[in-house]
This record gives structure tokens, C-alpha cells and sequence, in this order.
């Protein structure tokens, strides 16, 4: 009978160190799992103009009976919606944002999107800079000032760089 106990005993404090360590290399502390979608992205900075709340498909997550090709519908017209309204709220025009960005990081444009980040409407402008690298700027969609940049491929920590 104590054998049972013990054995009992040691699955379940294998079970709560799984979860433990499973929740620390998730980022978050192994008690605390919920909220995780409000917290902002990493990394956080603030622009000039906020962007409108983004509307989840998840009102059709349990739909298993929902047509795939209509879903993708659906999200390519949610998103053309978005991209929309972060036109309408945008002060500046693309080529200025390109401007700012290529002052930042010398070197060629290679993409830039309008885009809803940490709840702020920002340009993202990817350069292949003249260092070799590519670049992704951060450019607020309000006053064109650079709010970050990194280098793409790189570590969290080493090659970004926080403006502002």
C-alpha cells in the first residue's frame, strides 16, 4: 500500500514539473497561462495613431463544417477590410515612410506594408541594406518617425535596436 503512494506520489510531481517546465519555455510563469493574447508584441513600442481593434474569425472556430476556400475568402476579405482602415488613418504616404526608413538603413526597398503593430499603425519597410543584411523598419504611420528596427535572422537580443 505505501509503494502505491509513493509511486503516486512521484507521477504526480513528474506531472507538475512537465507543466512547470512547459509553461517556462513557453514564456510564461507555470501558475499564469491565461491573458497571454492581450499582452502586447516584443518588441513594444507606441506610434502616433492607434490602430482599430482587430476582429477575430474565432465566431467560426468551431464550424467544422465551414468550406476551407470560404474561409480563406473570408480572411482575405478581413484583411483587405484592415488594410483599408489602417489607409484611412494613415498621415503619411508609403514613399515617405520609405524615405524615413531608407535614413535609418541605407540600402534598397524591398517591401513595405501598412500594419497594425502593438495596436498602432506603423509602416514596414524591409531593406536589403548596404551592410549585406536585411533590415526591417518600423515607421510611424502618423509622423513618419522610425520607432524600431532590426536585423532579420538575428537573435532577439543582439540586432535590434529600440528608437524612440
Amino acid at each position: 500500500m505505501n509503494r502505491k503512494k509513493v509511486v503516486v506520489g512521484i507521477v504526480a510531481a513528474a506531472l507538475l514539473a512537465v507543466g512547470g517546465f512547459t509553461a517556462m519555455a513557453a514564456g510564461q510563469s507555470p501558475t499564469t497561462q491565461q491573458g497571454s493574447s492581450a499582452q502586447e508584441e516584443q518588441p513594444s513600442y507606441k506610434g502616433s495613431i492607434a490602430a482599430p481593434e482587430e476582429q477575430g474569425s474565432d465566431a467560426n472556430e468551431g464550424n467544422e463544417a465551414q468550406d476551407n476556400e470560404a474561409a480563406d475568402e473570408q480572411e482575405q476579405g478581413n484583411e483587405t477590410t484592415e488594410s483599408r482602415q489602417l489607409e484611412s488613418l494613415a498621415k503619411i504616404d508609403q514613399a515617405t515612410a520609405e524615405l524615413a526608413a531608407l535614413k535609418a538603413v541605407p540600402g534598397t526597398v524591398k517591401n513595405t506594408e501598412l500594419e497594425n503593430e502593438n495596436g498602432f499603425v506603423v509602416y514596414g519597410v524591409e531593406i536589403a541594406g548596404n551592410d549585406g543584411k536585411t533590415h526591417d523598419v518600423k515607421v510611424d504611420a502618423g509622423n513618419a518617425e522610425v520607432l524600431h528596427q532590426d536585423v532579420d535572422g538575428a537573435e532577439e537580443d543582439s540586432g535590434s535596436e529600440d528608437v524612440g
